[in-house]
């Protein structure tokens, strides 16, 4: 029997999509000793965090038990050729019927009681009407075993697919080990159930898009997990948060519905560097890269990968969390001070998309530009 490896890399021919996320150039299969596919849906996206496909020829063949073979794929002594199926040509988006958002939005997932305990303790009494915000606003839902479900809903109000997550309730990190620390999506689930057709294309949007349309003049805040957008949201609701899904999905072809918007960005700790180079290709709305993380997180919080969720939980423990608040007021004045110091700079703006990108949103330079 043929033994299988992950395709090494020879440029982007080698990398394929994933039939988990839909990135189009993420996904390595599987492969024989001649370069041959086992089959499409086996193999390991690049996405590790925010998609986290792995399918490996091990549990393949334990789900396909008659293309296992004792000789090479073999049968009656006449070799069969095992032609993987063609990955179809991206089409026309994908969509999931509205109804199962309705159907799964629940309090009840261990993400969210993780959620209650902390604004418990920062609002007291007032914790509940704000839970009920975040599952009005972002649809949250639930899985019978408690992982939350996190729709990814257009500016349409169209549902592109939902991501699930394990959480653990205590601490509110994702549970590691086994099974549980993958990501699962709800259009995969479907698709194994029938419900959708294996053409079926998915095009993934930003999580919390849906509210930019009853949001017109709120300043956006970009953030990469959708864990980090809710308890944002849950703290300083005065701004859209958003979510990307990953370091690596700041992509232009998400990005494009905050045209117009000005937009603070928020990466994780070891985000901020890709993410400050990647915002200068967002010339189609104003843009900051906010710094708070990257100049305050301890050596220890850089290490563990800390997020603006982590940060918020952190400063609302050690009582600090004013520190925030003035952040983003003061990321915001930047870009004000900025036009005001330059009358010629709002037009050039509005004439050329210019991006304007704080590397020290609280910093004197900018904070007095000349």
């Amino acid at each position: 029997m043929s033994s299988y490896s992950l395709q090494r890399y020879k440029g982007t021919a080698t990398r394929h999509t994933c039939p988990g996320c839909g990135d189009r150039h993420s996904f390595a299969y599987y492969v024989d000793e001649q370069d041959t596919p086992l089959h499409p849906s086996v193999g390991r996206c690049n996405h590790e965090s925010s998609c986290g496909y792995h399918y490996t020829p091990k549990q393949y063949f334990r789900e396909h038990p008659e293309c296992r073979a004792t000789n090479d794929f073999s049968s009656g002594g006449r070799r069969v050729e095992q032609k993987p199926k063609q990955v179809s040509q991206p089409g026309a988006i994908g969509y999931i019927p509205p109804h199962y958002v309705e159907k799964s939005k629940s309090v009840y997932s261990n993400f969210f009681c993780f959620i209650f305990s902390l604004l418990t303790s920062y609002y007291g009494s007032k914790a509940k009407e704000v839970l009920k915000r975040l599952l009005e606003e972002y649809r949250l839902g639930a899985t019978r075993d408690g992982a939350v479900i996190f729709w990814q809903i257009d500016s349409n109000n169209k549902v592109r697919t939902g991501k699930v997550i394990q959480y653990n309730p205590e601490d509110g990190h994702r549970i590691k080990g086994g099974q549980t620390s993958a990501v699962n999506w709800i259009h995969s689930i479907l698709k194994k159930q029938q419900v959708l057709p294996e053409e079926w294309q998915l095009s993934q949007c930003l999580f919390g898009e849906h509210l930019l349309g009853g949001n017109p003049d709120k300043v956006v805040v970009l953030v990469e997990s959708e864990k980090s957008a809710v308890i944002g949201s849950s703290i300083f609701p005065g701004y859209v948060w958003l979510a990307t899904g990953g370091k690596s999905q700041l992509r232009e072809e998400k990005l494009r519905v905050l045209t117009g918007r000005t937009v603070l960005l928020f990466p994780d700790a070891d985000g901020y560097a890709e993410w400050k180079q990647r915002a200068g290709s967002m010339n189609f709305c104003k843009a900051i890269v906010s710094d708070i993380i990257e100049k305050n997180a301890t050596p220890k919080q850089k290490d563990d990968h800390i997020d603006i969720a982590d940060w918020i939980i952190y400063q609302i423990r050690e009582g600090k969390l004013m520190c925030t608040a003035d952040h983003l007021v003061e990321a915001e004045r930047i870009l004000q001070r900025m036009i005001e110091k330059n009358p010629v700079l709002q037009k050039l703006i509005d004439d050329f998309d210019l991006v304007l990108m704080g590397a020290s949103p609280i910093g004197k330079d900018e904070a007095n530009p000349p």
